[in-house]
């Protein structure tokens, strides 16, 4: 690994700046969907774009200029702890060991619901930023909202929200829940780092622009999703799946790089790659050469933890990528790039990132072929 993304962010968060799509992505492919013809689909396709051009807005206006942030690069690199992440890739991913679960009840007018706990605190690789990243004591509490009486012989999705998500509220109408009721498949709510209920600040504190900062961010994502699918196991659950929208589909897509013990997998509209997002979307400084050369810096130091760079470790017949027609953000090429490496399928339908026009048939075609390869139940 040389060169890396440290000062991606300098500006702001990860994902503040999300922009127009470019006519190409960073690997030559056209990154922007086709052009919709119904008139719902041009209504998500307009929503994307307006969400999409408001999010620029977000873009801060004290950028270093592209030589300063490239010397950053540079000095980043040369740090001891860059050269441990880049140089021992066994010791990543550490497996979590015994953590204690606390779980309680929810308030009667929630009969059925339940909320798991736990301390949070995994090993950090960055020491520059282990203070700060651990001042936040929110974040040091990991969350799973079960939406279901009874764990113990039934299959359990866990769902990973997107970015400047998570509260469960939000959750259970931005996900088709009727798909996975209809299928006896029960519901756990997961909340990612520093979203939901784990931090207070919009945009979140994570992605941010401190790169070490992000890196440890996913890293921690990663910890507590073995934690919760190996309390799942424990009380009894038939099957674990992992499904993720958006920044939780990339997030889904890594850990299935990171443990086999998952037996299904559903990315939903996920990105690919955070530095190809951000060379789509205008977001690396500079022009020319100068833009050229800090995008490869960027991509190679995130390459660690990166799903479509790592080997995967779920088989194929396990894994559906959903992505939407019409998205402006997670476009089709980022869900073919991970189908591709997963060597699965992907499913699409006919709507944008926030307007999910038809996602039900979507969840329901994978489903089913999930069960028709006998990764799930069959329905009852």
């Amino acid at each position: 690994m040389s060169v890396g993304l440290q000062e991606t962010w300098n500006g702001g968060r990860l994902f503040d700046g999300l922009g127009a799509l470019t006519a190409r992505d960073a690997h030559g492919l056209r990154a922007t969907p086709r052009s919709p013809h119904e008139c719902i689909q041009k209504l998500a396709y307009k929503v994307d774009g307006f969400m999409v051009s408001n999010l620029v807005r977000l873009k801060p206006r004290n950028l270093k200029e592209p030589p300063a942030l490239l010397e950053d690069l540079r000095d980043f690199t040369k740090s001891a702890d860059f050269q441990r992440y880049v140089g021992e890739p066994d010791h990543l991913f550490p497996a979590p060991g015994r953590i204690k679960i606390r779980k309680r009840w929810l308030a009667p007018y929630r009969i059925g619901f339940s909320e798991w706990r736990w301390n949070s605190a995994h090993p950090i690789v960055f020491r520059d930023v282990e203070e700060e990243y651990r001042s936040h004591l929110d974040n040091q509490t990991a969350f799973l909202r079960l939406l279901k009486l009874r764990v113990n012989g039934s299959p359990m999705a866990i769902l990973v929200n997107g970015f400047s998500s998570g509260h469960h509220l939000m959750e259970r109408v931005a996900w088709p829940m009727r798909e996975f009721h209809r299928r006896g498949i029960g519901v756990a709510l997961f909340a990612l780092p520093f979203h939901g209920p784990r931090g207070h600040a919009f945009p979140p504190e994570w992605p941010q622009q401190n790169t070490a900062f992000t890196i440890e961010g996913f890293r921690q994502a990663i910890w507590d999703l073995r934690i919760a699918i190996r309390a799942m196991r424990e009380a009894g659950a038939s099957h674990v799946g992992i499904v993720g929208m958006s920044l939780g589909g990339y997030t889904a897509a890594l850990l299935a790089t990171v443990t086999s013990d998952i037996d299904f997998m559903l990315p939903y509209v996920p990105i690919a790659s955070i530095p190809d997002v951000m060379y789509e979307n205008d977001l690396v400084p500079g022009t020319g050469s100068a833009r050229q050369a800090l995008f490869e810096g960027y991509r190679e130091q995130l390459l660690p933890i990166t799903p479509v760079h790592r080997q995967p470790l779920v088989a194929p017949e396990r894994i559906r990528v959903i992505s939407g027609e019409f998205d402006r953000l997670a476009t089709v090429q980022h869900g073919a790039r991970l189908s591709a490496h997963f060597g699965t399928s992907q499913i699409t339908y006919p709507g944008g990132h926030l307007i999910q026009y038809k996602r039900g048939r979507a969840f329901r075609t994978a489903l089913d072929e999930l069960e028709d390869a006998g990764v799930l139940p069959k329905q009852r």
